[in-house]
């Protein structure tokens, strides 16, 4: 498996060539060939042998997440990069739409994939759910183009050295608490708020970060900074973190001083979304592995780097929520636009400008 954190081979050169060559609306609108059948798929992705996937996946991730696939299917290698933030899907926009097509699968964020299917740069649809019959049926968009591999889960996370066990915060309105007024952490993006609305209403969330405001947090841009200054005792609680970050700091290093709530709301969604390409030099190898990814095979891999899916039974995270008596809020795959607008609406009772 080759991995890279940056384009190379594939795209260095990226920019000169779609500055030299000129692609036909017609080229750009084929769809690339794909199997009728799932035998059919699987055998002209063993033909192709290779998939190359731009995914969000960290290095130490991929071998955990890919090991599976490898196991079933050793004739496929699959060629890795890892992708982050909007510069990315833009780059890899723009390339689309001049021709170049330097990844066949991409993880394609919510915000932009309604951008990406209108461009005409996204294959299909295909029909997943007849391909992949044992898959989820929500690990695929109704519109046929997307399959969602990863989730993200938010939670409350501490620093079991520095809270009691009577202190530990077991529901979200603990954070109003005066307990913790001043002392405690907060991220500046509010995904956690804006999916608990889904749940609460407008009215309650617009209430109660309001409520957390008064309690005086530490601000904190992004998560990494946040649980590494949790883990290294300087603060004692962050509410509202991802169940993946906190989880990889802890598989990095077990002896990490943090520890995860579970509230009794789970705001949920869909973390990695994957589409092929127009264009893919491996459609059948892509679809293959997107559909495996989503499957309850694939989710073990994404279980044991905190990303699985809280729906497949029997899973690691699945068994997590049980346990917990936890009730999973899940932003679908069209809530986009209602999730944009909440977020502004928190951001500005929290006094903040701009886009966060």
């Amino acid at each position: 498996m080759k991995s890279r954190n940056r384009p190379g081979v594939f795209g260095s050169l990226s920019f000169a060539f779609s500055v030299f060559f000129v692609f036909t609306p017609e080229a750009m609108s084929q769809s690339p060939t794909v199997g009728k059948s799932f035998d059919e798929i699987a055998r002209s992705a063993a033909k192709e042998g290779r998939v190359r996937m731009a995914s969000a996946l960290q290095r130490d991730e991929e071998p955990l997440v890919l090991k599976g696939f490898y196991q079933k299917y050793p004739m496929i290698k699959v060629e890795t990069a890892r992708i982050s933030g909007s510069a990315s899907r833009e780059r890899i926009f723009s390339e689309a739409l001049g021709g170049l097509v330097e990844y066949d699968l991409v993880d394609i964020s919510a915000e932009v994939q309604a951008r990406f299917v209108k461009a005409g740069i996204v294959a299909g649809p295909f029909e997943w759910r007849r391909l992949f019959p044992n898959v989820q049926p929500l690990h695929f968009s109704p519109d046929g183009h997307f399959a969602a591999a990863g989730f993200s889960t938010h939670i409350i996370v501490y620093n079991p050295a520095l809270v009691p066990p009577e202190r530990v915060p077991r529901r979200w309105e603990d954070c109003l608490d005066p307990y913790w007024k001043g002392k405690f952490v907060v991220d500046t993006r509010p995904k956690t708020f804006a999916g608990l609305a889904l749940e609460w209403g407008e009215k309650k969330t617009l209430e109660y970060v309001t409520r957390l405001k008064e309690n005086n947090p530490i601000w904190k841009r992004g998560q990494t900074e946040a649980l590494t200054h949790l883990a290294a005792g300087e603060h004692p609680m962050l509410c509202g973190s991802y169940y993946q970050s906190t989880h990889r700091i802890i598989r990095r290093d077990p002896k990490a001083k943090l520890a995860m709530s579970l509230p009794r709301e789970l705001p949920s969604s869909m973390g990695e979304t994957l589409a092929i390409l127009k264009g893919a030099k491996s459609p059948n190898a892509a679809l293959l592995l997107a559909g495996w990814l989503a499957s309850a095979e694939g989710q073990r891999g994404y279980d044991e780097v905190g990303r699985g899916s809280p729906f497949v039974e029997g899973g690691e995270k699945w068994k997590l929520m049980q346990k917990a008596g936890a009730k999973i809020v899940f932003r679908g795959w069209e809530d986009n636009e209602s999730e944009e607008a909440i977020t502004k609406k928190i951001i500005a009772a929290w006094g903040f400008t701009g886009k966060m």
